[in-house]
């Protein structure tokens, strides 16, 4: 998958993350490693926290979620009054370096940590 083309974001390969018990419930979505994908990521995160589903969201919701009917929970999802169909909550933010024990082995190995201080756009 590409983005979130419905919330307007083509940017991003997405990828969700898997354990020993199956999904995690976590999709991790990858962007460029420049300026232009900085901006997107932050574009992106930045979208969540306007709709109130950025880190602190998730933060105050996960525990909530823990070992309940996730297909109940309105945290998580969303019925369409007209269809009636369900739709997933999404949450969303901007990971940092504290996140990487979230993500599995292989995308740990690829990170790239860069302090947005020091960060330098490359010409």
């Amino acid at each position: 998958m590409h983005g979130f083309p419905e919330l307007g974001f083509m940017g991003g390969k997405s990828k969700s993350l898997y354990g020993r018990d199956g999904h995690l419930g976590i999709t991790l979505v990858k962007f460029a490693g420049d300026q232009s994908g900085l901006k997107e990521a932050k574009r992106l995160a930045e979208h969540f926290e306007k709709e109130n589903h950025g880190r602190k969201d998730w933060a105050r919701v996960q525990p909530q979620t823990l070992g309940k009917d996730d297909e109940n929970n309105p945290n998580l999802v969303k019925v369409d009054e007209k269809k009636g169909e369900k739709r997933r909550v999404l949450y969303g933010y901007l990971g940092t370096a504290f996140d990487l024990d979230k993500v599995d082995f292989d995308t740990r190995k690829k990170a790239v940590i860069e302090s947005r201080r020091e960060y330098k756009p490359s010409m």
